[in-house]
């Protein structure tokens, strides 16, 4: 019975405890190792609750929020946080460890060598699963060029490290990492593909196409150049003769501007499909029939950034893209979607959801957050991301519209590859509409009203997009 009575009363004391402290957020432990030269408190307190942390009095913003900058030193930094409600003070102390990195081990680690292949002698590979990057360098950090899928068949030039130089590839060095291909073969002789000089073309109501006829499956790629794709098939020829260097180029032209495309092999044949839009565009409904995915980001356990209160991202994600959903809907779009509930979806399922349904535009909708070391109050507002050419114009033009329409900072447009906007096809943007941890961009993605707002800021974008195509 006294032992039931002691945990009681020790319960009854934590309780008050927990009453009388400020909520704090982040950081989300009391003891925590944060490198960096700063960070950042952010939680919420009652109203005329007032704080401070370290003795600097902390601005409490009118929903009881507050977000604070909190500069770090080399070891154990105490943070010591006072609030003060109806003339109660309560303090709370929190140890951020920062430790000294060793630049020296850094320095001194032994980069990898090229090793050349031998002369006379060729490398003979092919790729073992679907989604083999192939990149610019011999790093995971260097850009990707394209994802080959199973079966492709390759040359290579020498090793770097965990990563194989592809032959045949002109002035521009590619590299794949040896998780995704077999264990090169030397080989004395290099068979080039054979392709047919003839490729044939048709069309359905949704795509272009083009088949080229080809003996096997060989490396490609796309580039755009203005309103013209290219492709190149690397170590190809037309005729038997395998000799010197031989890439195939082909140049396809469908549109007023580039849309969705990509590229499949499918039994002898390298298949090129190019997506199709309304001639005629309605200016008083451009959406009208326009195949569009939204993609609401995170949710389930991803709860993705969360702001001093303790909303979470994925929710106000969801809310933001229902709304939107709705109003394409009411414009005529055919609109499918990754999740309309608090489920988890995984990255490339989101993708592949957009694909099945032949959405000419993918949007995958996000609020941002900050690594230590930044100032949310410096580094806020609207950003879109695109990773192929043919979707900068629909990023510039969504991030220009949310600046004027919500009244935010133009935080600018950048190319970045993200799994929601690396795809080809659809046209893939993906949108950062404001910041999580910014105080007051944090009180509008709140309100339902700001979230209609953006909702119609991005449809209003989609209808100028389509409207621009005509052009």
């Amino acid at each position: 019975m006294i032992k039931k009575i002691v945990i009681f009363l020790i319960f009854f004391i934590l309780c008050i405890n927990t009453v009388d402290a400020a909520d704090i957020v982040f950081p989300s432990s009391k003891h925590t190792v944060i490198n960096s030269y700063s960070t950042f408190f952010f939680g919420n307190v009652r109203e005329k609750e007032t704080l401070k942390i370290n003795s600097e009095q902390v601005k409490i913003w009118d929903d009881g929020v507050f977000v604070h900058i909190v500069p770090l030193y080399y070891g154990e930094n105490k943070i010591k946080i006072e609030s003060t409600y109806k003339g109660k003070k309560h303090l709370q102390t929190y140890i951020v460890k920062r430790n000294k990195i060793n630049n020296k081990s850094v320095l001194n680690y032994p980069l990898p060598k090229y090793i050349p292949k031998k002369n006379g002698i060729y490398l003979y590979t092919k790729t073992i699963k679907d989604n083999s990057t192939v990149r610019k360098g011999a790093s995971k950090s260097t850009q990707r060029i394209i994802d080959l899928p199973k079966g492709i068949v390759l040359y290579l030039a020498g090793k770097k490290g965990d990563y194989y130089k592809i032959e045949e590839t002109g002035d521009t060095e590619f590299w794949i990492h040896k998780s995704n291909i077999e264990k090169p073969v030397e080989v004395t002789k290099k068979f080039y593909a054979g392709i047919n000089k003839t490729a044939e073309n048709y069309s359905d109501k949704l795509y272009n196409y083009t088949k080229i006829y080809i003996s096997h499956p060989v490396l490609y790629t796309f580039k755009q150049e203005g309103k013209i794709l290219k492709l190149t098939l690397y170590g190809t020829s037309y005729s038997s003769d395998s000799e010197g260097k031989k890439n195939t180029e082909f140049n396809f032209n469908d549109n007023k501007t580039v849309l969705g495309y990509d590229g499949h092999y499918e039994e002898g044949c390298f298949i090129v499909r190019r997506a199709k839009t309304a001639d005629n565009i309605n200016k008083y409904t451009p959406l009208y029939g326009i195949r569009i995915h939204i993609d609401a980001g995170h949710g389930g356990h991803d709860k993705g950034a969360y702001g001093p209160s303790r909303v979470n991202e994925k929710d106000i994600n969801l809310a933001i893209s229902k709304k939107l959903i709705q109003l394409l809907k009411k414009e005529g779009a055919k609109v499918s979607y990754s999740r309309l509930n608090d489920k988890y979806v995984k990255l490339y399922d989101r993708v592949n959801m957009a694909k099945e349904n032949n959405a000419l535009i993918l949007l995958s909708i996000h609020n941002n957050s900050l690594p230590h070391g930044k100032n949310p109050y410096v580094t806020h507002g609207t950003e879109t991301y695109y990773y192929n050419d043919n979707a900068k114009d629909l990023a510039v033009i969504i991030r220009k519209n949310l600046v004027k329409d919500l009244d935010l900072k133009d935080n600018g447009t950048r190319k970045a590859s993200l799994a929601l906007n690396r795809s080809t096809n659809p046209v893939s943007v993906l949108i950062e509409i404001a910041y999580m941890i910014n105080p007051q961009e944090y009180t509008k993605l709140k309100s339902e009203v700001f979230q209609y707002k953006a909702a119609l800021s991005i449809k209003k974008s989609l209808e100028e997009y389509m409207l621009l195509l005509q052009k």
